[in-house]
């Protein structure tokens, strides 16, 4: 969830209002039968555009469901075969549904939409300040992994294909000194490295050589290193590459500025305890470009070796954003 003050929401509903009307957007779902999805361009302003950094759109989607808890989707991961997704949300829900796509492989829709709780300990709903899931991973074996703000952890779940449905499995350690981490600026961005590691990276306030505190591990412990942004964006999430990269996916609000984002690529062999990571820009979305608080990203490989990614956003469960689910290819 991006963390703007409270004061300041009135000013953003109202950026928010002004762009949308600058583009010819509505904030609002027509009226009549309920749907799952409907498409949105790139670039409204130029319907035809399709290229932007190394990445070629390949469709999108805004996503809407009737359940009260669908929304603030802040972490993703789409099925090997790219027919499935599974989210998590702001508010400790997993939300899972099936996609579709038209002849030439573009994104088309999202349909049979279904949010479930994610289950403490006790096999209970999540609740509290327990429940800000951001981060979702899924590892080599089958289990998931979700990493939490606010009470700030990595927790481990049974493999299931609809997602961590179950409750976690015994805690894993904490991440050194995570216990510190602003409480809406923890533990972001999370994925499963080629080995099995994790790799997790903290939104929160860098240091004075510019880095935000990452660490990679899991059950065995944790060591650290650092991940330099580019100010004012702060990383969201991240996904692995085919080969072992990392696609780090960041974030910049304002209420002046509204949203942006902007993605990274990181090699597979600068990532190792103590290194200092920055990456290669792969792209930028920002106006007129479509854009929203975008905090999910996930990587699938086609069976003719072209990778997509899928960039989703948090709607904070404010009715003036939108749930979008982009898809991606990467050219280079």
């Amino acid at each position: 969830m991006v963390a703007i003050p409270e004061f300041a929401r009135r000013a953003v509903f109202i950026v928010t209002l002004g762009t949308l009307a600058a583009v010819g957007c509505s904030p609002l779902i027509a009226n009549g039968p309920p749907q799952n999805s409907y498409r949105v361009q790139l670039d409204d302003s130029r319907p035809e555009r399709r290229d932007i950094g190394v990445l070629r759109y390949r469709g999108g989607l805004a996503l809407s469901d009737g359940d009260e808890d669908f929304g603030g989707l802040s972490g993703i991961k789409v099925s090997a075969d790219g027919q499935r997704f599974v989210a998590i949300s702001d508010k400790g829900a997993v939300v899972n549904g099936v996609l579709d796509y038209d002849d030439a492989g573009d994104l088309t829709g999202a349909r049979d939409i279904a949010v479930m709780p994610l289950l403490d300990l006790d096999g209970t709903r999540v609740k509290g300040n327990r429940r800000d899931s951001e981060g979702l991973a899924l590892l080599p074996d089958g289990r998931w992994a979700v990493s939490f703000e606010r009470w700030h952890r990595v927790e481990l779940y049974p493999a299931n294909p609809a997602g961590p449905v179950s409750p976690p499995l015994p805690k894993l350690p904490r991440p050194s000194g995570i216990q510190s981490a602003e409480g809406n600026s923890g533990l972001e961005a999370v994925t499963a490295l080629s080995d099995g590691r994790l790799l997790v990276i903290e939104e929160g306030t860098e240091d004075k050589a510019g880095f935000s505190r990452a660490w990679i591990g899991g059950e065995n412990g944790w060591a650290s290193l650092g991940y330099r942004g580019k100010a004012p964006y702060r990383p969201t999430d991240a996904t692995t590459l085919p080969n072992g990269d990392v696609v780090v996916l960041e974030r910049r609000a304002s209420i002046l500025g509204g949203f942006g984002a902007r993605i990274m690529r990181i090699p597979a062999s600068e990532i190792r305890p103590g290194a200092e990571l920055s990456g290669t820009e792969l792209a930028v979305l920002e106006q007129p470009v479509t854009v929203d608080n975008y905090e999910g990203i996930s990587a699938v490989r086609q069976p003719d070796g072209k990778v997509m990614l899928y960039v989703v956003s948090d709607d904070n469960f404010w009715g003036f954003q939108r749930t979008l689910m982009l898809m991606f290819e990467l050219t280079s």
